[in-house]
């Protein structure tokens, strides 16, 4: 009889262990898919502000265009090449953000 109640006791113990080891493992797993979250989060703000500084520098670009047609300087198309020039650094690092965002995407629905 002793045995019998020192076996549901060890099975008790083993099953109490197990629920232990899932716990923590879901909340691992919860912690990991909140800092993916916030990881998330952060690239679309960033992206979006890559967007806006990208339209930014375009019109900024095609007024200095106007300006130098207007007033035939060359100073001006100088200072628009140098905008665009800019907005095309902007938008391969806007396709590099892009991607991560996927990546983090994908990370975050295996999660």
């Amino acid at each position: 009889m002793p045995g019998i109640v020192v076996s549901k006791a060890r099975h008790k113990y083993r099953a109490f262990l197990e629920d232990q080891k899932k716990e923590q493992a879901k909340a691992a797993s919860a912690g990991k898919r909140k800092a993916v979250n916030e990881e998330v989060h952060q690239l679309k703000k960033r992206k979006k502000d890559l967007e806006t500084d990208k339209e930014s520098l375009l019109t900024s670009a095609d007024e200095y265009a106007e300006k130098a047609e207007k007033q035939h300087n060359v100073t001006f198309i100088a200072n628009s090449n140098a905008l665009r020039k800019a907005a095309k650094e902007k938008d391969s690092e806007l396709k590099a953000v892009d991607q991560q965002l996927t990546d983090k995407l994908l990370q975050l629905s295996n999660c």
